[in-house]
């Protein structure tokens, strides 16, 4: 007892000893501090607070007020007002429901922001009033960045997607559309979801956190099935274990690369194949046999970057075998692969047998999507090629076998790929065909064909013309389907060869050239006649031809090794009263004369004899002449310069073989 009452004794001392001046205190608080009384009557006021008002701003305040006393700094009246104005409500407040309160405000004077915390009691209010301009301005300056980001977020055009090592956390509106599902539904699964099953995610995974960022492409497959190409820039840990993604789909892009690569390679493609044209063109101009032609032909696809190999075979139609002529690229190809021309055999239902039966181009642009390439799917693989063209070599409906070519480009014969690579067939058979009868013109032996065909006449219902006689003494054929033949008969035919014109749908028009004793040279254009398309894509040509009594004759020779049943079954087709008379092989003229003749037949092009053929047998050389230049350019549908060019440069070298070798005269 006596300890505590000891203790309880000196309490008040000590308490009065360490008893500090309240004044003194307030002023050494660094903080602007000030109090109210219960009335809300302001009891004290430190320096702080006189100093916090008067603070000038700076360039950084809106102005500052006037020292109204005489050290220059403000009353206390006007220090008071000013706290008033400010804090008056918060005052009442924080009184009113004896709760500490915050308030913030800006001091229009200073133009700084002041945070005033009242602290109450019922006796009175105690206030702290702080500067918060800096935090203020900081926390604007962060919030607008906040704002910019978000901005940015929500508005980027690329993909942004925030999230730990499993989930989605965040996604902007493009990561949404990318995707294909809502923000709400995207939270809280995993982008590797939507990620291809052909993208090694594992590896890029360990690599991306391994590196802290990772750039890359992956297809991104939606909820609904489509797939997208994306490409993406990821950076780890934006924040402890938080990793940010930015997704761009570049599936157009892409798509428009590979149009372009496409065209360019198409384009390279086209250029190839324009180049094999202007070699066969070369090796035509220059004479070049049949095999020199198809072996220059594969050999310049072959070497060709657009293409594999390529190869042209031979089509026996009677035993409907296909066999090999030609190849390169390639080693033995035709040979070691089914072909055939029999459509119930699997393997005549491919691009080769197809184009021979249709006489048309055939392709396969994906040869191992193509159900009909299935006998050669192991050897596409095997030579490494992923489409296919079979091209018909074709002239006058007569067929010379198959050029068959192979890219490694899928859909590589299309358009105008296709179509400059069909031509290929139509100018090596035209090319076939004129060396076929120039082998006529300069071999030493041929193939006579004597050939009737009954009451030719009245197969058109023309007039009878028994007792007359038509002779034709030359056909020259003028391009692919125009031809021009030379005959004679008497005046009193010549009327009926006149209404003959108008009964035989390809016989145009009949030209007299000259009337001299009675007889009458005249001049027949014809257009696509069916016997001589047939007999001049074999290579052959009309020696003789006549018409006695209504029945027509012709004598024709074609190359030794023609297939004369062949010839003969489509003569018949067309003229059904067709019959053979006598079949021959023959020595062609005397040895001068021979000589003369295939020294022109190597000199001469095919325009320069046909213009000298036209203009000797349409009377271009009579005197008086029976025709003008004109005339014949007009028969042969040319100007008359170019006529005389081509007609000059025949006369030129006709009289140089005779000149230069006297001996063929003899």
């Amino acid at each position: 007892m006596g300890d505590e009452r000891r203790a309880s004794e000196t309490e008040p001392e000590a308490t009065v000893d360490r008893c500090v001046d309240p004044e003194s205190a307030f002023d050494r608080v660094y903080d602007a501090v000030y109090t109210l009384d219960a009335e809300l009557q302001y009891t004290s006021v430190n320096d702080r607070v006189r100093d916090l008002l008067e603070r000038s701003a700076g360039d950084e305040t809106d102005g500052a007020t006037e020292p109204d006393r005489a050290d220059g700094s403000a009353s206390l009246e006007s220090v008071i007002e000013g706290l008033e104005s400010l804090f008056r409500e918060t005052h009442e407040s924080a009184l009113e429901r004896q709760h500490p309160v915050t308030a913030v405000d800006r001091h229009e004077p200073t133009g700084r922001w002041l945070e005033a915390r009242c602290y109450p009691d019922e006796s009175g209010v105690t206030v702290v009033v702080s500067d918060v301009t800096e935090r203020k301005r900081r926390k604007r300056r962060l919030e607008e960045e906040n704002r910019r980001l978000r901005s940015i977020f929500e508005d980027a055009h690329d993909a942004i997607l925030v999230a730990d090592d499993d989930e989605i956390s965040a996604a902007n509106p493009a990561a949404s559309e990318l995707i294909g599902l809502e923000r709400s539904e995207l939270r809280g699964r995993s982008l590797a979801e939507f990620i291809h099953d052909d993208h090694d995610l594992e590896s890029a995974w360990e690599e991306f956190l391994e590196r802290g960022r990772l750039r890359g492409s992956f297809s991104l497959v939606r909820p609904d099935g489509t797939e997208r190409v994306v490409e993406y820039n990821s950076v780890a840990d934006v924040l402890p274990g938080v990793h940010l993604s930015i997704l761009r789909d570049v599936t157009d892009a892409r798509q428009r690369e590979r149009q372009l690569e496409h065209h360019r390679e198409r384009l390279a493609a086209l250029d190839h194949v324009n180049g094999v044209v202007r070699e066969i063109n070369d090796a035509i101009v220059n004479g070049s046999t049949r095999d020199h032609l198809e072996r220059a032909t594969c050999e310049s696809l072959a070497d060709s970057p657009s293409y594999e190999f390529a190869f042209i075979a031979d089509v026996d139609t009677k035993t409907n075998t296909v066999s090999h002529r030609v190849e390169a690229g390639v080693d033995g190809y035709v040979e070691s692969i089914p072909l055939s021309i029999d459509s119930d055999d699997s393997a005549g239902r491919g691009p080769a047998g197809t184009a021979i039966r249709t006489e048309t181009i055939q392709v396969s642009n994906d040869v191992l999507e193509d159900p009909s390439f299935e006998p050669w799917h192991e050897d596409a693989r095997e030579h490494g090629y992923r489409s296919a063209a079979a091209i018909p070599i074709t002239h006058d409906s007569v067929l010379y076998g198959v050029l068959g070519v192979t890219s490694a480009r899928r859909n590589a014969f299309t358009d105008e790929e296709r179509d400059v690579v069909g031509q290929l067939g139509e100018i090596l058979g035209h090319a076939i065909a004129a060396l076929e009868r120039k082998r006529v013109l300069l071999g030493d032996d041929v193939i006579e064909l004597e050939l009737v065909i009954d009451d030719a006449v009245e197969m058109f219902d023309a007039p009878s013309m028994t007792g007359h006689s038509v002779w034709f003494d030359r056909v020259i054929r003028i391009d692919d389907e125009r031809y021009l033949e030379y005959g004679t008969t008497d005046a009193e035919t010549l009327p009926l060869v006149e209404e003959l014109v108008e009964c035989v749908p390809h016989w145009n028009e009949v030209t007299v050239i000259d009337r001299s004793a009675g007889d009458v040279t005249f001049e027949l254009s014809i257009t696509d006649p069916p016997m001589f398309g047939v007999i001049d894509a074999y290579g052959g040509y009309v020696e003789a031809a006549a018409i006695h009594d209504g029945e027509y004759t012709t004598t024709v020779h074609f190359p030794t090794g023609t297939d004369v049943r062949a010839v003969v079954d489509e003569i018949e087709d067309v003229y059904s009263g067709t019959r053979t008379v006598a079949r021959r092989q023959i020595s062609t003229s005397s040895e001068s004369i021979d000589r003369l003749q295939n020294r022109l037949a190597e000199a001469l092009t095919d325009r320069q004899r046909t213009a000298l053929e036209t203009a000797y047998y349409g009377g271009y050389f009579e005197w008086p002449r029976h025709s003008s230049g004109e005339e014949v350019a007009a028969a042969m549908e040319v100007t008359p310069a170019t006529f005389h060019e081509h007609l000059r440069a025949a006369q030129e070298k006709l009289v140089g073989a005779i000149l230069e070798e006297p001996d063929s005269t003899s």
